[in-house]
């Protein structure tokens, strides 16, 4: 073995490149397990990587005699559920904690890798005068809503504990020994710099957590008051806040402007308010300048609120290198009745023989070219889009560091796109670096399966999943739209169309039918990405 592999800083950096997330299922994780077993230079490292990231606890019952762990099937539908048969011996023991010592991020609980309350009950109670199970642990990710396993919490939770998020709610009545263990969170672990609580947590849980910490760096909440808000605004090292708006943070801010200084580091700024409008006043009253931006708002907006929510943009925030806008608007579903009138009919950008003035229109988007550093731009909004090849040049020619760029995925666009193949090909060439796209496209424009290669051999080479909002597609046209999609797109996995609930409910389309077309094309891609491969392979043993 060359000596350069005893070198062990280039071993971590060989491990931590094996293991991606991104790759094939399994693979990376595969590859690191062969590599622990292959001699004893990469074994700690190795194992280091793979169990680095845990996801759910399973794999450590997994690890343990078959006559401890057992897999039983749940009915009906047959899910594989962990189980454990007896309490763990002191030699099985090691064997959990010499892979628990490994872990530094954890997710307690996988959905595709259920376990039964039995393992958390194990797991909560190692033996005593042992070290803590995880001794390392530096991410925790607690999903767990019920309130017998709250112990386990407890067992995690320590001194090196940098970033915990709670994704669970309160599904039923804790006892005072699981709010008890809620409300030592904090004194448990100091060293919190990142946390995110879910959005409808028990009253007592925001304000004890919050106004604990003094070093917060990222903080995700749901609904705050003005005492809170006011703490998180002395944060010096706070660079990340989301929270949903409340009126009495509004009025406060009206009558006491917060002090010159605040929020100073302050680069990403996520706001739930209940209006548009509601926001933008928010933001000048509150006068920071984040680079990164993204509202939710509950009703609305009107394409007349977006052209004021741009304009307030490009007038505030001229000298600062936006990289990240996104706006989305978030109204229940609501089932259409037999009286209510159809919605636009996607067959064109008219309506009645008239244009049509009531959606956003490439003009609205065009203020936003001046901010040369967007990386990222996503709006999904109860508005119709109305883009053209000609707009969505103009737009991205600005963006030439564009990585994100999706455009009503859930609300639909409505009308029918006059986004074509050209502008598809256009936007390719000036964003060389774009990972993730969501536009609609007209697709009657797609005739034939052309000879030469489109747009002279443009390929993207990031983007794995492409989707296509609302956009319309006959029966005839979908192997010439996935012979284009497959050339450009030679890592594309799969297309996606009229996925969102409110875009089923349409009775202007026929959403299953576009959506089943449009799984058709995503199977005929990976068909023909899979034959190019195989040709290109046959040249090269020619």
């Amino acid at each position: 073995m060359h000596r350069l592999f005893l070198v062990h800083e280039l071993l971590v950096i060989i491990c931590e490149h094996l293991y991606d997330e991104d790759d094939i299922p399994n693979a990376s994780k595969e590859a690191l397990a062969r590599l622990a077993r292959t001699c004893k230079a990469f074994h700690a490292v190795a194992l280091n990587a793979l169990w680095s990231n845990l996801d759910g606890v399973a794999p450590l019952i997994q690890c343990l005699p078959a006559e401890v762990a057992r897999l039983y099937w749940r009915l009906p539908l047959g899910t594989a559920v962990v189980g454990i048969e007896r309490a763990p011996r002191k030699a099985e023991w090691d064997i959990i904690q010499g892979y628990a010592s490994r872990v530094q991020r954890l997710r307690v609980l996988n959905p595709l890798r259920p376990v039964e309350p039995s393992v958390i009950f194990t797991l909560s109670r190692p033996p005593t005068g042992t070290s803590p199970l995880f001794p390392n642990l530096r991410s925790l990710v607690w999903n767990d809503s019920r309130p017998q396993t709250m112990c386990f919490l407890q067992t995690l939770c320590g001194p090196l504990l940098t970033s915990l998020k709670f994704d669970c709610l309160r599904t039923a009545r804790w006892d005072a020994a699981a709010s008890a263990i809620w409300n030592a969170v904090p004194t448990i672990c100091p060293a919190v710099k990142a946390i995110t609580l879910p959005s409808s947590p028990p009253g007592f849980l925001i304000p004890n957590m919050l106004r604990t910490w003094n070093h917060l760096e990222e903080v995700t909440c749901g609904e705050i008051d003005i005492v809170i808000f006011r703490h998180l605004a002395k944060q010096t090292y706070l660079h990340k806040l989301a929270f949903i708006l409340s009126q009495s943070i509004s009025q406060d801010l009206t009558d006491h402007p917060l002090s010159p200084h605040t929020f100073s580091r302050l680069r990403e700024l996520e706001v739930h308010a209940p209006k548009l409008p509601s926001l933008i006043d928010f933001m000048q009253k509150l006068d920071i300048h984040p680079i990164c931006i993204r509202g939710q708002v509950d009703a609305g907006p009107t394409p007349c609120d977006m052209g004021v929510f741009f304009a307030f943009l490009t007038e505030h925030y001229m000298g600062v290198k936006l990289q990240n806008i996104s706006l989305q608007s978030l109204p229940g579903i609501r089932m259409p009745s037999e009286a209510q009138p159809p919605l636009l009919s996607p067959t064109g950008n008219r309506f009645n023989g008239q244009p049509s003035h009531t959606g956003i229109h490439g003009s609205n988007f065009m203020p936003l070219t001046r901010f040369g550093s967007i990386d990222t731009l996503v709006i999904d909004v109860n508005c119709s889009i109305h883009l053209t090849d000609e707009d969505l040049t103009s737009l991205v020619a600005a963006w030439p560091h564009l990585r994100t760029l999706s455009i009503n995925k859930m609300h639909g666009w409505v009308v029918k796109s006059d986004i074509t193949q050209i502008g598809l090909l256009e936007m390719l060439q000036c964003c060389p670096k774009l990972q993730t796209l969501c536009i609609a496209i007209d697709t009657d424009t797609f005739t034939e399966v052309p000879l030469d290669r489109p747009g002279g051999g443009v390929q993207n080479m990031n983007i794995r999943t492409l989707a296509f909002a609302d956009s319309v597609i006959q029966l005839h046209t979908t192997t010439v739209v996935a012979a284009f999609l497959s050339d450009i797109f030679p890592r594309l996995n799969e297309v996606t169309a009229w996925k969102s609930d409110r875009m089923r409910i349409r009775r202007d389309a026929d959403p299953m039918v576009h959506a089943t077309r449009w799984e058709g094309v995503s199977q005929q891609i990976r068909g023909m990405i899979r034959i190019r491969q195989q040709e290109r392979r046959w040249r090269r043993n020619e």
